[in-house]
């Protein structure tokens, strides 16, 4: 418990900066890495909402995330998970959906565990090359369009999860031995519903042929797995205290999916998190994603999970599903 309060309070006393990475090639991994509070307080209490008790909100938040269900234009599923209560809500949390890059969670944390291991300098320079480059987003790609540019593993890492650089994930995906590598370690680790099959060059592939998830496309994942991934991270059981506290600065600075779960919480609730988005073909997204830990003012963590897919709507209609389902988390649990 003390290193999970540990985790919690270095990385939010850090504050949350956004971070330009492939812009300035020169820059290293952060030094010093945030250091944890040497003074945490008790892990904080639940503040239910007065006129309902908590078996009440529980009910509520359940008959919320139906009825979002009901009404999304597409298959939505959905985990809401109170850490300190070790209390879950979910809409079809062990059914499989396609994670696009929600799957990049996966890349970074089999980095820095292989950072932590002493079998990966973040520091390292590595050359990206033309042949690197890889279409969707890719700010690497945008500023370099031949390559010919030295990187630190650390840049890639937070290019990857800030921007959801494409280049970067698949140069850091090589790196640590392609994709049954990280389902390897994914399995190791004792996750489960995660199946990571895939990398950018092949879901863009992918989408030129017109393969969509249920047609074998895209990795893989259900609510409840990458829920109890983000859980355990949070918890600090699969990194060091420095490298899970890099880690979820880098989440809570991603530019992406302002319209998704961010617009359903106030501002003073802080979301370190990692979207997906799918191509639209034939009027159809495969992945409308937002899975993130979301922070309450007084310190209780909230995982949220929300999986949009096969969705018939423009982009606004599907983030505003799950900016829906992190109003009703924020509402159940929120002070």
């Amino acid at each position: 418990m003390l290193r999970a309060l540990l985790v919690l309070y270095a990385w939010l006393a850090v504050g949350v900066a956004s971070v330009l990475v492939v812009s300035q090639p020169a820059l290293a991994r952060r030094a010093p890495p945030p250091s944890p509070s040497p003074t945490p307080s008790a892990t904080p209490s639940p503040s239910p909402t007065p006129t309902l008790t908590p078996a009440e909100r529980i009910a509520r938040l359940q008959a919320t995330l139906d009825a979002l269900a009901r009404e999304a234009p597409g298959r939505l599923g959905v985990t809401v998970y109170d850490i300190t209560q070790d209390t879950r809500v979910s809409v079809r949390g062990d059914e499989g959906f396609p994670l696009a890059s929600t799957a990049k969670l996966a890349i970074a944390l089999a980095a820095f565990r292989r950072a932590d291991q002493g079998r990966l300098n973040l520091n390292e320079r590595i050359r990206i090359t033309a042949a690197d480059l890889r279409h969707g987003p890719s700010e690497i790609a945008a500023q370099h369009p031949r390559g010919n540019v030295t990187l630190t593993y650390w840049q890639l890492i937070a290019g990857m999860l800030i921007d959801s650089d494409n280049t970067a994930s698949d140069v850091l995906l090589g790196t640590l031995g392609g994709p049954a590598a990280i389902q390897t370690f994914l399995t190791k680790l004792g996750t489960h519903g995660f199946h990571f099959r895939k990398s950018e060059a092949e879901l863009y592939a992918d989408a030129r042929r017109g393969r969509t998830f249920a047609r074998g496309g895209d990795n893989a994942g259900t609510p409840n797995g990458v829920a109890d991934l983000l859980r355990e991270l949070a918890l600090g059981h699969y990194l060091s205290l420095d490298a899970t506290n890099e880690l979820l600065l880098l989440l809570a600075a991603s530019h992406t999916g302002e319209g998704r779960l961010r617009a359903g919480l106030p501002p003073d609730a802080t979301l370190a998190h990692k979207t997906g988005t799918s191509d639209t073909a034939g009027g159809v997204t495969d992945a409308t994603n937002d899975a993130g830990i979301l922070t309450l003012p007084d310190g209780r963590r909230i995982v949220i999970v929300a999986f949009l897919s096969a969705a018939r709507a423009d982009a606004g209609a599907c983030d505003a599903v799950l900016a829906g389902v992190a109003r009703a988390a924020y509402d159940a649990f929120g002070p």
